[in-house]
């Protein structure tokens, strides 16, 4: 009853400060729109980086649009540095075929101009910094920092 009660309290008072019940990303992650980032400074395998997100109740990026692939490149140029990360599409289904990782076709891409290469050994989608962290396919089991993708928490 107690637990209720505090419960029905936090959700009234949400509104207050919290614009349309909208809470702010877990620590650690960024806000853009409706998703929360978070970049890793660790390289692991492809595989690693999807089981670190799935931890943190996320997903590995899904970039779907130029603007929200400006803001996460810019985010990544400005404050991770990394060498690159990790992203949540691979053609390990049908090469050549890039999917995000629930089955969705790439209906946006930023690919290097060089890239996909086609090698049948690179599977993994990630950006790449000597590209200016444009889209590169890597080897899955190479080890590269990774970006996390959730949707923005609702509150009550």
């Amino acid at each position: 009853m107690r637990l209720e009660l505090v419960s029905v309290l936090l959700c009234s008072l949400a509104p207050l400060t919290v614009a349309e019940g909208i809470c702010p990303c877990p620590t650690g992650f960024v806000q853009y729109q409706q998703a929360c980032y978070w970049f890793s400074n660790i390289a692991v395998s492809f595989a690693q980086a999807r089981s670190y997100c799935q931890f943190f109740r996320s997903h590995l990026a899904r970039i779907t649009s130029k603007e929200e692939d400006d803001f996460v490149r810019s985010y990544a140029k400005e404050t991770g540095r990394a060498p690159g990360y990790w992203l949540g599409a691979t053609d390990l289904i049908t090469e050549g075929t890039f999917k995000w990782e629930v089955g969705d076709t790439l209906n946006y891409t930023n690919w290097h101009s060089e890239e996909p290469n086609d090698k049948k050994t690179e599977d993994c989608l990630g950006y790449r910094k000597i590209y200016d962290y444009l889209w590169n396919d890597y080897s899955c089991n190479g080890t590269i920092n990774f970006i996390c993708e959730r949707k923005v928490p609702r509150c009550c």
